[in-house]
């Protein structure tokens, strides 16, 4: 099974990429700063899980949550190219 990253918006308007080994060690702090509670980031999680289903790496898509104006968090699969690849991008630093 390959791992799975959230990808967060963020106030930047980068993404915020967080590992599901990673939902524990998030503090109270960054929690706020990504402007969400730690419900809502494990519930876009299991989204994100249930969205992947049935794909592939070959697929290049990942989970994004996103906040709406009315302040709740949706989750979609979004296309990337081999070279945004956070997983790539780790096995070329020798991460893997």
């Amino acid at each position: 099974m390959r791992p799975i990253i959230l990808e967060v918006s963020s106030d930047r308007g980068d993404g915020i990429a967080i590992r599901a080994d990673d939902l524990t060690l998030l503090t109270d702090a960054e929690l706020k700063t990504l402007r969400m509670s730690r419900a809502d980031l494990q519930r876009c999680f299991a989204e994100g899980v249930k969205l992947l289903e049935g794909t592939t790496e070959r697929d290049r898509v990942r989970p994004c949550a996103d906040e709406t104006a009315d302040g709740e968090w949706i989750v979609t699969l979004v296309h990337h190219s081999a070279l945004s690849d956070p997983l790539k991008q780790d096995r070329a630093q020798g991460k893997a």
